[in-house]
């Protein structure tokens, strides 16, 4: 019995432990990794508890506003189930000032053969959660 207790608990905090990275850091620059980790491992729960359950989401070209709240996130990215493994986002470069984190960020694996796509996203991050995401217009 303790032998099946042992291993449940040590799975669980295998799993756990990228969790807690996300939920326990409050340093900006391991928040934003711990999203695109998530990401890039197609695991739209783990990625959503990275960010405030007040989030937004917002594409600067239009300024309009395309997410509103955890709820909202969970269900725009459900794509991330469905996509093929090769699928993910790469860092080209970021920098961070206080709660602001920019990524360059190259979106590869793209379906249909599409190039890959080089985009800005610009993270706010408050109390160890990302709180704001700002899309700059793509040049």
């Amino acid at each position: 019995m303790k032998l099946i207790i042992v291993s449940i608990l040590a799975i669980i905090s295998m799993y756990s432990s990228e969790v807690l990275s996300c939920t326990e850091s409050k340093d900006p620059a391991t928040v934003v990794q711990a999203q695109v980790d998530a990401y890039n491992a197609h695991d739209v729960e783990l990625f959503a508890s990275c960010y405030s359950s007040d989030v937004k989401m917002q594409d600067l070209w239009d300024d309009t506003t395309d997410i509103v709240g955890k709820k909202d996130l969970l269900k725009t990215y459900q794509f991330l189930k469905t996509v093929p493994e090769e699928f993910k986002v790469i860092i080209e470069k970021r920098m961070v000032n206080g709660p602001i984190v920019i990524d360059y960020e190259r979106l590869t694996g793209l379906s249909d053969g599409r190039e890959d796509r080089l985009v800005f996203a610009i993270y706010e991050v408050r109390d160890g959660k990302i709180k704001n995401v700002w899309f700059p217009p793509h040049l």
